[in-house]
């Protein structure tokens, strides 16, 4: 046998290589699908960038905001944020799913049973976890199975919109953004609030917009189309009077203030209802329900948010605390897209966009979240952040304006007269 012969018959050096190559990728799946290897490439000590330095950034906000997570932050199951986040978790069995999905319209009873694993994971049924928020019953809108629960299927057997969607897609129609940064969830949903109603009969029959009950600023960059932008809707006499201070200040020498990113940060459900009122005219009603469990039950919220989801001159927001659904942060606004009877959840359509999906949430769970304590639902403002001064008399500061600390903080509190309050929801409705 010729040399070239045996020089045909031994591997070459790129196949070898290619060999050791497709070893070396399966040895990486391998360790990636493993279990540490997903807690070594979910670091938990992995942060978010900002933009803020460590000296400029509030202690507060730092430590305490609602959609900021600080460095080793820990979920409430006592996971990590990297494991707290919705998406494994929301692909439950996808084998069983594939089989499943496409007679799930006519088979909705039997995949909502707890044997299944739909019903398991939206029942809290889970037998592969022991933690504390394994009772919790939430679905996210990250599941084929999730957007059926916008759909009835119980009256015929053509797949019909839920009496209670309606609001899901004008949300969507009219202009759901997410919030623009992590303070202004309040902003961002009045502002998806207010899009939405541009598309109610009443007021695409009306040329004029001025005829329109409700405003709708017209931004330069969508000019002559009106359309609620979240700084927008922050502009205005009545917001800067009712509200919030937010703008260019002639008293501090042309500088912008902004009252959100100051003590107590953000805004809470009167100041939210107070914008909504700054936006809409006396043909509507705004109204406030703190969600005290002494006062108020489970029933009466649930009619309540109900009625407002059936009714289409309607719409509905919630003030809640993430952690009662096991998720990471702290009191958050979002609006209600959707209820689902069956399975008694309704839709929480997240601002947060970058954060979580909107996501389906029992109604015991959504009560619990709703009945938490906000340290300042109460307070003379805007006026009483002009009480905040840095500087002492001395020369000295006192950091109320900018807290670095706890103590500092809880010394602004008292400074603006805070009182505690529940959170709850707020609904806008046409007399």
């Amino acid at each position: 046998m010729s040399s070239s012969s045996h020089t045909h018959l031994l591997p070459s050096s790129a196949s070898i290589m290619s060999k050791f190559g497709y070893i070396a990728l399966g040895l990486i799946i391998g360790y990636c699908s493993s279990e540490s290897g997903r807690r070594s490439l979910w670091n938990p000590t992995v942060r978010f960038n900002t933009t803020e330095s460590e000296e400029e950034s509030p202690w507060f906000f730092k430590h305490h905001h609602d959609d900021y997570d600080e460095e080793g932050l820990s979920h409430p199951n006592g996971k990590s944020f990297a494991h707290a986040l919705p998406f494994e978790d929301a692909f439950p069995g996808m084998k069983v799913w594939a089989d499943s999905l496409p007679t799930f319209l006519t088979e909705e009873s039997k995949l909502l049973s707890e044997s299944s694993p739909f019903g398991a994971f939206l029942m809290g049924a889970s037998s592969s976890s022991s933690s504390s928020n394994s009772n919790k019953h939430l679905l996210y809108l990250v599941h084929p199975t999730a957007v059926t629960l916008l759909y009835d299927t119980s009256k015929s057997s053509n797949v019909m919109i839920s009496e209670y969607s309606l609001d899901y897609f004008l949300l969507n129609s009219g202009g759901f953004d997410a919030q623009i940064n992590q303070a202004y969830c309040g902003v961002a949903t009045v502002s998806a609030l207010l899009n939405s109603l541009k598309y109610m009969k009443r007021f695409r029959d009306v040329d004029d917009i001025s005829g329109w009950t409700f405003d709708l600023p017209v931004d330069q960059r969508y000019d002559p189309y009106p359309y609620a932008t979240q700084k927008d809707i922050l502009l205005g006499d009545c917001v800067r009077n009712n509200v919030i201070q937010e703008g260019d200040d002639d008293s501090e020498g042309g500088t912008h203030v902004d009252g959100i990113f100051k003590p107590p940060y953000g805004l809470n459900m009167a100041q939210v209802a107070d914008l909504l009122r700054c936006h809409t005219s006396d043909e509507w009603e705004v109204t406030v329900h703190e969600v005290d469990p002494s006062k108020t039950t489970l029933s009466k919220m649930r009619f309540d948010l109900t009625a407002a989801l059936i009714d289409p001159d309607a719409r509905v927001m919630i003030n809640y605390h993430r952690q009662g659904l096991g998720q990471v942060g702290g009191g958050h606004f979002s609006p209600l897209g959707s209820y689902h009877p069956p399975t008694d959840s309704f839709l929480i359509m997240d601002v947060a966009k970058y954060k979580y999906p909107p996501v389906w949430v029992g109604a015991a769970t959504l009560f619990s979240s709703l009945s938490t304590l906000e340290n300042c639902a109460h307070y003379d403002y805007p006026k009483a952040q002009e009480r905040l001064v840095d500087n002492k008399s001395d020369g000295s500061t006192n950091h109320l304006f900018n807290p670095l600390t706890a103590d500092e903080y809880v010394q602004s509190l008292n400074v603006l007269g805070c009182e505690a309050g529940y959170r709850g929801y707020v609904i806008l409705k046409k007399k």
